[in-house]
């Protein structure tokens, strides 16, 4: 798996004209957000992300790139994997550092067999319904990391894309047609260009653009959003209530990175808006229906 930590927020020489030039063309985003959902740093930063995303407006363009082909013939000599029982260590080291819950049990009793077809899947709904792009990938990571569902066994996919108003048949004629083939190797192919070597790699654009990579602080994600001078970025002004209600789930780590606040002060919050509680991957999660 692609080692997080191979860059520390800064741009490679050779790919800063390549993304500069992303930057002139694209109208429609202020970041591109390179991830996959079988990624455990792109799930740590999650907390960070959030906070960002409830203090600045701005948009957001996703790279789904493709972290694990398959099984046969893969190594990441990095993190020491070679094999899915290689991953409960690493996936313990993320979830003791960022204090973001994972359940490594996955690798144990049903393993994930690729992320291939996950990034695919990401992309059949934003080809359906590209609101519900960030949404439905945000729902996969729940299910892989903190409920320990196998969607590479397609029955489960299924049932995410169900749950998320998908016509089942329809995603999966999609899934797998030359449609989306053709668009993931497209989204392969500029992740290399931009010099993307790490998930998460979080590009923010302008004339200079800056590239934060891994599980990074909310201060390096603030600065890089600011530091691009982006007329397009609006501070936000919401109340603690408001933050919480921008989503539909949060764990408790979350919410208190998002709040800034106590967990007890969280949880009093989550619970007076109406979120339900329960215990996955041994910490709190909170949903409101």
């Amino acid at each position: 798996m692609m080692q997080c930590e191979l860059e520390q927020g800064c741009i490679l020489p050779e790919t800063r004209n390549t993304i500069q030039n992303q930057a002139k063309t694209s109208n429609t985003a202020d970041v591109i957000f390179v991830t996959d959902p079988l990624c455990s740093h792109c799930w740590a930063i999650e907390p960070m992300w959030r906070r960002l995303s409830c203090n600045y407006q701005f948009t957001t363009r996703y790279i789904h790139g493709g972290l694990l082909p398959g099984w046969q013939g893969f190594a990441d000599a990095g993190n020491g994997i070679s094999s899915p029982l290689d991953v409960i260590p690493h996936w313990q080291y993320v979830a003791d550092v960022y204090q973001q819950p994972i359940n490594t049990s996955i690798w144990r009793d049903d393993p994930i067999s690729n992320s291939y077809i996950l990034c695919k899947a990401a992309l059949v709904a934003r080809q359906l319904l590209p609101k519900q792009e960030s949404n439905f990938v945000r729902l996969m990571r729940e299910q892989i990391f903190l409920y320990a569902k196998n969607l590479s066994d397609e029955r489960l996919l299924m049932r995410c894309a169900e749950n998320s108003a998908f016509d089942p048949a329809i995603f999966l004629s999609l899934l797998h047609s030359a449609q989306i083939n053709s668009l993931f190797m497209h989204e392969q192919n500029e992740m290399y260009a931009l010099g993307a070597r790490g998930f998460p790699s979080i590009i923010f654009l302008s004339e200079r653009p800056e590239k934060v990579v891994g599980s990074a602080s909310y201060l390096a994600l603030e600065n890089g959003l600011l530091t691009q001078k982006n007329p397009n970025i609006k501070k936000l002004e919401l109340s603690d209530s408001q933050k919480l209600l921008r989503y539909r789930s949060w764990t408790l780590r979350e919410a208190t990175e998002v709040l800034q606040s106590s967990e007890s002060t969280a949880r009093h919050l989550l619970q007076r808006l109406g979120f339900k509680l329960s215990r996955v991957a041994n910490a709190d999660f909170w949903q409101i229906s």
